[in-house]
């Protein structure tokens, strides 16, 4: 793993570990100069068909001589190099299935089709953690972690024959506040409301127990029945109203429902996306598209 790898999961907030059938690459075609297509399927599950652009890939945007870009393709990985006249190469750019489905849920420009992409990115969600006194990459790979190697110990075959270290995987996020206030005739406005100042690490410890409250995980012993009530979180800080929802296309499922996350091109929000709403004592995942409001003290079946 790389340093630059370490340090992006060292600044995580907080973590969660999914499972999910391995996905495949197959039937790549080059269908123009500068698009290649390609089926992305998960072993046992749905297929995807999509493409890159490679005009539009970043590392490549600037190469006028579409010639010169050599293609690699596994049913693992996607890579991309320049051709020099030497007959050497230089590699600049490489995905897998996974890396593929995260930029077409963040709308990125170089990956087109794979329409179905939200059937593709659902991940069984099976533990939601933050790391209070380390980091996630510390808490989750540098040293054990109880959940995780529960995990791969107890967890079964999503495939025949697949080992079940390679469906297991970890997502690591970052909150990322929107603050909004409003003010009447009648207020008073002091310099602290206009700063709208926050906790950060009271903002994660409520964003856990939300997301577990909500969703119960399988693997969470702790479940956060009385949540939102906590002296950690937000509760009592003042506040109206406040909600979480997930800003990338994928879809947690447990066995109490599913949440699914979307984003736009140019912003972190969506409508797309599923959340979950806290207004004093009331606790509700809102079904985006949908009237439904879930109670998070009631199973429920998510779409």
């Amino acid at each position: 793993m790389s340093d630059e790898a370490i340090r992006r999961l060292r600044t995580s907030d907080f973590y969660m570990i999914c499972g999910r059938a391995e996905a495949k690459f197959s039937d790549f075609q080059l269908v123009k100069p500068d698009l290649l297509e390609f089926k992305i399927s998960v072993l046992g599950g749905s297929t995807g068909v999509g493409a890159l652009r490679m005009s539009e890939i970043p590392p490549l945007k600037d190469l006028k001589d579409v010639a010169r870009i050599g293609v690699r393709h596994t049913e693992e990985h996607i890579s991309f190099f320049i051709l020099h006249d030497d007959s050497s190469e230089t590699l600049r750019a490489s995905f897998d299935t996974e890396d593929i489905l995260w930029r077409r849920g963040r709308k990125e420009s170089f990956v087109e089709g794979l329409d179905n992409h939200l059937d593709l990115a659902c991940y069984d969600l099976l533990y939601v953690g933050i790391a209070t006194e380390t980091d996630s990459y510390a808490r989750l790979i540098q040293k054990g972690h109880t959940a995780r190697q529960q995990i791969l110990s107890d967890e079964p075959q999503r495939y025949p024959g697949a080992r079940v270290s390679d469906e297991i995987f970890l997502l690591l996020f970052n909150a990322d506040p929107l603050l909004v206030k409003s003010w009447g005739p009648e207020d008073e406005m002091e310099d602290e409301d206009v700063l709208m100042s926050y906790s950060n690490e009271r903002l994660v410890k409520d964003a856990e127990k939300a997301f577990i409250a909500i969703l119960k995980p399988p693997y969470n012993k702790q479940l956060y029945s009385n949540y939102p009530k906590g002296k950690d979180g937000n509760y009592g800080r003042g506040y109206t109203g406040y909600s979480y929802s997930l800003s990338d296309g994928i879809v947690l499922r447990t066995a109490f429902g599913s949440m699914k996350g979307a984003r736009e091109t140019y912003m972190t929000m969506s409508n797309d996306a599923d959340f979950i709403s806290i207004k004093g004592d009331s606790v509700t995942l809102h079904i985006a598209g949908s009237d439904r409001e879930l109670d998070a003290s009631t199973p429920f079946s998510g779409s």
